[in-house]
């Protein structure tokens, strides 16, 4: 669901930089099952997939792309599978702005103990949108089924976003995709061939449409979803004493933002909340913005005693809160990109924020990536730590308009215990894009055996932008 900085980043940057599947049946047999929402080949390491909705396909300009690159014992490998809406099984044909892969959602959808991957494709038909969920199995991708995406009307653009989670509370995956002005929910039993009808959900006010995060809250083992807009957040979920579709309603109304995040910061069992607002002078929220312009991060922690799980006001973050390395400039963009897991081992979740816009030495928007810890009492500063292209350790160095930090997702790709950071930067080399690998460790992550992939090592075509949306 971790939906790309396109919107933001590509228009400024455009000024500034001049396969196929093999065709066979799905698979039939049931896996062991790692039970990651993940893991893709039912290998027990999870994966990632990696979004390139602006690559040209068949000469069609953004018609967009999706590359899986597998986990292993040694983390991310350079083993991949590339998909576009060529490849065999795969609904659709490439069209111009189609921007397949403009976000990406996963879990095991038809409870077979392979992760299906959701792909976004908010341009397809013309605007309208659309989804298309791509089938794990032991050889993942070579089937696929697009979502029923309900009514259809230009700029509508289904698939903005994308979020699964137990909203219902019958141990079964559900599906929330955002639109324009629209959140459909997907509920009930999905099949190879047949996915559940979906319903539109509607919202007191526009805000029934934005970026989303699925994240149990309240601790009762239901998910709720956090649906941000710019100026307002609502948090969905079924009404108490109920277990129908039509009583997932708003239950909380927060202040807004342009990026989200959920996972259990502070480890009491709770998934926490981070709403970020990167760019506040281009979309202000209507509060006061204590960053100058640079961006800022508000975390609410969990808890069942309020409605939606979360509190209306949090603990913000910037680049001036005392003990988070750097400043605050106008339009760094931080938390253009977050993501949350554990990459100590401790137990305790921790944050990584993109930061894509910062300017390193006379780089400008070169982009780097800040981790903050947590304890028991959720995010601290307390050695928090900055990475770039200029760290000790990382491949290549900082140049304008790399954009490095404009994905950012954490997962235990080595099944060490860890989570590991896979940072993306789409502009690295004008427009190739290239993904880093930053393995976890009891003391943060580690940058001694840090990997690096872009279009030699994927195969790819120069101006790929490798990483314009990450599996989140």
């Amino acid at each position: 669901m971790r939906h790309s900085v396109r919107l933001a980043v590509a228009a400024t940057l455009a000024a500034c930089l001049t396969g196929s599947l093999v065709a066979v049946s799905a698979d039939q047999a049931v896996a062991a099952g790692s039970k990651l929402a993940d893991d893709f080949n039912g290998d027990g390491y999870r994966d990632l997939a990696i979004g390139m909705p602006g690559k040209t396909i068949s000469g069609q300009q953004d018609a967009g792309a999706v590359l899986l690159t597998f986990g292993s014992a040694h983390g991310l490998t350079a083993k991949h599978v590339y998909i576009t809406q060529n490849s065999t099984g795969i609904p659709g044909t490439p069209g111009y702005q189609d921007f397949f892969g403009s976000s990406l959602a996963s879990g095991d959808l038809d409870r077979d103990g392979y992760a299906d991957l959701l792909v976004g494709s908010e341009g397809d038909a013309s605007g309208n949108g659309s989804v298309t969920v791509l089938w794990g199995g032991s050889s993942p991708f070579r089937s696929a089924l697009a979502l029923p995406s309900g009514p259809s009307y230009p700029s509508r653009l289904f698939g903005t976003d994308i979020a699964v989670g137990d909203f219902t509370g019958d141990s079964r995956p559900d599906v929330a995709v955002s639109g324009q002005t629209s959140l459909r929910l997907y509920s009930g039993t999905f099949t190879r061939t047949k996915a559940p009808a979906g319903h539109d959900v509607t919202g007191p006010d526009s805000t029934s449409s934005g970026h989303l995060a699925a994240g149990d809250f309240t601790g009762d083992g239901k998910s709720e979803l956090a649906v941000v807009q710019q100026k307002t957040a609502l948090v969905y979920s079924q009404a108490p004493g109920t277990a129908d579709t039509d009583s997932f309603t708003a239950q909380a109304r927060l202040a807004g933002g342009d990026h989200v995040a959920a996972g259990d910061l502070n480890g009491d069992g709770r998934d926490d909340l981070a709403i970020a607002l990167s760019n506040p002078r281009l979309n202000p929220n209507g509060l006061a913005d204590p960053s100058n312009g640079s961006g800022y991060i508000t975390v609410r922690y969990g808890d069942p005693r309020i409605d939606g799980g979360l509190a209306p006001s949090g603990r913000i973050y910037h680049q001036n809160t005392a003990g988070i390395p750097g400043a605050n400039e106008k339009e760094d963009e931080f938390g253009a990109a977050m993501s949350i897991d554990d990459i100590n081992g401790d137990h305790r979740a921790d944050l990584a924020v993109g930061i894509p816009y910062e300017t390193l030495g006379r780089a400008i928007r070169a982009g780097d990536v800040l981790v903050l810890r947590a304890n028991a009492s959720g995010l601290t500063t307390t050695g928090a730590a900055r990475y770039s292209q200029d760290t000790t350790g990382i491949p290549g160095s900082t140049e304008n308009n790399d954009v490095f930090g404009s994905q950012v997702h954490l997962a235990d790709f080595n099944r060490d215990g860890k989570a590991d950071l896979a940072v993306s930067a789409p502009y690295e080399d004008r427009g190739n894009g290239a993904l880093w690998h930053l393995r976890g460790a009891s003391s943060g992550l580690n940058t001694s055996n840090v990997s690096v992939y872009g279009p030699k090592q994927y195969g790819l075509s120069s101006a790929s932008g490798i990483g314009e949306t990450l599996l989140g």
